[in-house]
């Protein structure tokens, strides 16, 4: 425990995982899984629709049945989990279960169909699908069933040798093309996921850096005030202490893990680290790390000098437009014909050089204030 406030010991970025999940197979399984609802309900579409146009089958009653029986089966389909399935073995196991439905549906279709309703066109749908949702040597396994229920299909409904040469080729290269388009997506999603990753590291230490930095400029603000003389040699001891904790407590918004931080955020922490409470009337202003920075120091000199040499109350506006302009006001009657303070000279560095901008000092009989203006751009 400090004066300046409790240093903790543990790394703000505990917080964050340092890896996120592998997303990559989701990424490619689930839409996969998605198209293979929809190819479902197509199939089912267009046996219906070729037994209603007069489609030559063997037995159209027990196809009709077989083919109601996939609806269902494929309605019950969509309602599966997959999303927290596909994680577990379970999820494997369901997708296994609808491969294998799969073919022994075409099987069955081609049976009940004959030879001559080319209902074994279906395995062109199916083995695609196989391809895209199995990897490694289970995809070999469920392709090499596929290759048996080709077969199937022609022992139970033989075609002339022309006809299965063509199915053959078509489907062998429809097959490639499923596996090399899945591949890539593979390979895409993987390299995403990696960027993830990577960004979510990056981000958990760049908080961390920030939280040690908090921390730190704490630990100096009160080693610095235990060297602090007494009487008025005093004050510019805890002049510099009030300005590294506005520059901590800076920090400690930034330590968050975001790349960028509120403007009223920032305003309010630096009139609490300075230990003063007044108005606030900000405009919504998102601000990255360095201009958190630059306002903070800004704010913190405007406020503390309006504390020390105003009166209350003490109002911090900020407005956005073209420009970001800032102004502290106080019922004092501002700097007069003083010459410029140290505060106030740090305000105008930073101000001109840090922000592109400009600093206006004015002072009235009913109460002065101060004005820093820059590019809204620059924000």
């Amino acid at each position: 425990m400090t004066s300046g406030g409790v240093v903790s010991g543990t790394p703000c970025c505990e917080a964050y995982p340092m890896t996120v999940p592998d997303t990559a197979d989701h990424d490619v399984r689930l839409p996969a899984l998605r198209a293979g609802w929809w190819l479902g309900w197509g199939s089912v579409a267009a046996v219906l629709g070729a037994l209603t146009l007069g489609l030559p089958a063997r037995h159209p009653d027990e196809l009709l049945i077989l083919i109601l029986v996939a609806a269902a089966a494929n309605a019950m389909l969509m309602v599966v989990p997959w999303q927290r399935w596909l994680t577990a073995g379970r999820g494997q196991a369901m997708l296994d279960l609808w491969s294998g439905g799969l073919l022994a549906l075409a099987t069955l279709v081609v049976a009940l169909g004959g030879a001559t309703s080319h209902l074994d066109l279906l395995l062109f749908l199916i083995t695609p699908f196989l391809a895209t949702v199995h990897q490694a040597r289970r995809r070999v396994a469920w392709l090499a069933l596929a290759a048996l229920a080709f077969a199937s299909t022609v022992v139970l409904a033989p075609l002339a040798a022309g006809d299965v040469f063509l199915r053959l080729t078509l489907l062998a290269s429809t097959t490639l093309l499923a596996v090399v388009l899945a591949r890539l997506t593979a390979r895409e999603a993987a390299a995403r996921a990696e960027a993830d990753a990577h960004s979510h590291l990056t981000r958990a230490l760049v908080a961390d850096a920030h939280h040690r930095v908090k921390n730190s400029l704490q630990i100096v603000a009160d080693v610095l005030l235990l060297n602090r003389p007494d009487g008025p040699d005093g004050r510019r001891f805890d002049e510099t202490a009030e300005r590294i904790r506005a520059i901590a407590a800076v920090h400690r918004l930034l330590a968050g893990g975001h790349d960028a931080v509120d403007a009223h955020s920032v305003l309010d922490a630096v009139a609490q680290a300075a230990g003063v409470r007044p108005s606030l009337d900000i405009d919504p202003l998102t601000l990255d790390a360095a201009r958190a920075q630059h306002l903070g120091i800004v704010a913190n000199e405007l406020i503390t000098n309006a504390a020390r040499h105003g009166r209350p109350p003490i109002a911090v506006h900020l407005r956005r437009g073209k420009e970001i302009v800032l102004r502290v006001t106080d019922s004092g009657s501002g700097p007069g014909g003083h010459p410029p303070r140290l505060g106030l000279q740090l305000v105008r560095q930073v101000a001109e050089q840090g922000l592109h901008g400009t600093l206006t000092l004015e002072g009235r009989p009913d109460g002065g204030w101060a004005e820093v203006r820059y590019p809204a751009a620059a924000s």
